[in-house]
């Protein structure tokens, strides 16, 4: 039979280990997109671009799909995609590419 001892462990080392695994879940969620600069309402966001429909007319090679500004903001005229090029793969900031917009 096992004592408190072992249990006490068993049970520290089963939390750390879903702890450690809610972490690395939660920074997944949050880390998947890129850091950009919406040029309507100068916030930095986090925006989800993804590869253009073939069928698309706007002859665009990305397009955004995820914006934490929507739904509120769904029909922008997606300006972000402007600076998209300047954000690097696998480094989710860019400070260079936060900067803001000049004023039209």
């Amino acid at each position: 039979m096992m004592d408190f001892g072992t249990m006490d462990w068993i049970v520290a080392v089963v939390g750390l280990l879903m702890f450690g695994g809610l972490m690395y879940w939660l920074i997944q969620l949050v880390s998947r997109d890129p850091l950009m600069r919406c040029p309507e309402t100068g916030s930095v966001v986090f925006v989800g671009v993804e590869p253009a429909p073939p069928g698309d007319r706007t002859g665009a090679e990305v397009a955004v799909r995820r914006c934490d500004l929507w739904p509120k903001r769904k029909d922008c005229a997606r300006g972000c995609l402007a600076r998209y090029g300047e954000t690097t793969p696998g480094v989710r900031v860019n400070l260079n590419a936060l900067r803001p917009f000049e004023p039209q």
